[in-house]
């Protein structure tokens, strides 16, 4: 038996008491279930910044200007998903390779990613924003083909696209500085920014009269003190480890090439706002060609209503990605799916959740939009209930499409972004619209929704079955009794982690030999021993990963406490025996990184001690 089988069966057999929440091979997810929680409000707030922001000026808009011009903002919404498109590619993609090169030590790459993506965002903010605005003739028309819109149409889009450069910035940066492990920061500047944005929208449409003009001027006021809260806070931080380099230090070609990966890295994902652009904006055409000026009314509404829905399935999908990014990178496929799994579950409850809340209570909801009108208020309750069936597929898409870009699925959530958010959706209402009018539009919009869900369980399920001859997979990611992989947990114990190491220590020498299995048993002893020593908290978790690369042995390490760094010698942590130079004399390699704001070390070993390459220190 070879020695990676050999060690997987043996560490599969072991037990790791006096722990919870473990599976039957002793590995133990509260790290990991840890580090989702941490990351879920802040990612909440990002989605809030994006889509409950568009939620409150259509509703402030109804309630303080009339329903009637609601539409406005709905009719620029295609401009929205257009610029979402960029910095949806840069925040998605720069930081997902971001988050793989801390993953893989990588720090100069790392901050020339971070840096490459900065200034690519401010770049084509202000190019957006100026060309936007001369190029206003063109562009309004396109989106609203009724002329009695027209001018409330151009009047908010000429304030909003100003705004484009603060809210490129502002979604771009808190999706870097969240990879970075400061959620927080970019909760409470997501917070600050949506507070700014209704405050200013009561003082400028009730109080100063402004109208449209107001809705969108509190939105920019509210992105520009979100960036300058997010800026001061990250840049004082002395534990950051993004830093901004000269992005053109390397080359101007090595520039876009790395802009060149970073979009087609978060291309798959963020296309969905290219496809959503042309979908709305079609669709708000069939309506006004095929359908009555309610039904436009009834589509602004529905839009609008899911944008709030969108605040919670972006908030659990945009959590899973990079979490599942990391892990998937490092091999630890049994982790990615029990957070999978959990996400799966959290979004269809959310979607259920509301979906019920929209169908019990319209008429609050409409009250809010201003429709008072009882025989309106009928026909928009009905519209708004048929509505809510697309919200589990909706839901289950959205995620299903971060999770494959995680794992570098990206043909798989490029080609199932492209049929559930344009060519569905279109399809079926230009064949519905003509004769079924606004029915056929809400068939289309169901019916686009339900097709890409069975798809997806049904490749998964294919593809399953099809790789039971070679080694079974799950959602697409092979299962860690492949004889590849394992991973285990262990708490902060000094004792418990001494007898676990001895435990590998004797399986090993049984396999292979007693000086392989002297080496292993220190390099766990003395790395594990020294990061429960730091942080003397029994309590905490550490995670562990085994597993033979190169004919080497390497051990992967993750835990959530204070970081112990075995390639410097902290003086302020020293103990009766030096983990430090153990670890050195017996490794021919050490890494050491924060990922996702956990410490990430990683040792090789090749069983004849050579001396230690100091890595990324």
């Amino acid at each position: 038996m070879l020695f990676r089988e050999a060690l997987w069966e043996r560490i599969r057999s072991m037990s790791i008491t006096d722990l919870k929440h473990t599976n039957e091979n002793g590995i133990d997810y509260r790290l990991i279930t840890d580090k989702y929680r941490e990351f879920f409000f802040p990612v909440l707030m990002i989605a809030m910044a994006k889509y409950l922001t568009t939620f409150v000026d259509s509703v402030l808009v109804s309630t303080f200007l009339g329903v009637e011009r609601m539409p406005a903002v709905n009719l620029c919404f295609p401009v929205v998903c257009f610029i979402s498109l960029f910095h949806g590619m840069v925040g998605i993609g720069g930081s997902l390779i971001a988050a793989n090169a801390y993953a893989e030590h990588d720090r100069n790459k790392g901050n020339r990613v971070f840096s490459a993506a900065m200034t690519f965002i401010v770049m084509l903010g202000v190019s957006t924003a100026f060309l936007g605005t001369m190029l206003r003739s063109y562009i309004v028309p396109l989106l609203c083909s009724d002329p009695s819109l027209r001018k409330d149409t151009g009047t908010y889009y000429s304030v909003m696209i100003l705004g484009f450069p603060f809210f490129c910035l502002l979604i771009c940066l808190s999706r870097f500085i969240q990879t970075d492990g400061f959620p927080k920061l970019t909760s409470n500047a997501m917070l600050i920014s949506n507070a700014v944005n209704l405050f200013m929208d009561c003082v400028l449409m009730k109080l100063c009269k402004m109208g449209l003009e107001g809705a969108a001027a509190a939105t920019i006021i509210g992105y520009l003190c979100g960036v300058i809260f997010l800026l001061a806070g990250y840049i004082n931080n002395p534990k950051r480890q993004l830093r901004f380099v000269w992005p053109f230090a390397s080359g101007f070609r090595t520039f876009f090439c790395d802009i060149r990966d970073i979009c087609i890295s978060g291309f798959s994902t963020a296309s969905v706002w290219l496809y959503l652009m042309i979908c709305v904006d079609l669709l708000n055409s069939l309506i006004l060609t095929y359908c009555e000026h309610v039904d436009l009314q009834a589509f602004a509404i529905c839009r609008n209503d899911v944008n709030l829905c969108y605040v919670f399935f972006l908030g659990i999908a945009q959590t899973l990605s990079p979490i599942a990014a990391v892990l998937a990178h490092g091999g630890d496929y049994d982790r990615v799916r029990y957070i999978l799994k959990r996400s799966i579950l959290y979004i269809l409850v959310a979607s259920v959740i509301m979906g019920l809340f929209f169908v019990l209570f319209p008429h609050p909801i409409l009250w809010l939009y201003g429709v008072n009108d009882p025989q309106a208020v009928d026909y928009l309750s009905r519209c708004i209930r048929i509505y809510t069936l697309t919200f589990p597929g909706i839901a289950f898409i959205l995620l299903m499409n971060y999770y494959f870009q995680a794992i570098k699925a990206q043909k798989l959530s490029t080609g199932l972004t492209i049929l559930e958010g344009l060519i569905l959706p279109v399809c079926l209402a230009s064949l519905l619209a003509p004769h079924f009018k606004m029915n056929g539009i809400w068939t289309a919009l169901i019916v686009s929704e339900a097709v890409p869900v069975l798809l997806v369980l049904t490749h998964l399920r294919i593809d399953r079955f099809r790789s039971r001859a070679f080694g079974e997979r799950i959602f697409l990611l092979p299962k860690n009794d492949d004889r590849r992989i394992y991973g285990f947990s262990v708490r902060m114990d000094v004792s418990e982690i001494v007898e676990k190491a001895r435990e590998v220590s004797q399986y090993i020498e049984e396999k292979t030999d007693h000086h392989t299995a002297v080496i292993t048993c220190l390099a766990l002893e003395e790395m594990l021993t020294g990061i429960a020593m730091a942080n003397n908290n029994r309590e905490n978790v550490i995670d562990v990963i085994l597993r033979e690369k190169d004919k080497d042995i390497e051990i992967s390490i993750r835990d959530m406490g204070i970081g112990f760094n075995p390639l410097v010698r902290d003086e302020a942590l020293a103990y009766d025996f030096d983990n430090v130079v153990v670890l050195q004399s017996i490794a021919s390699d050490i890494q050491y990184n924060l990922s996702l704001g956990m410490n990430d070390t990683t040792i090789r070993l090749t069983g004849k001690g050579s001396a230690v390459k100091k890595n990324n220190g």
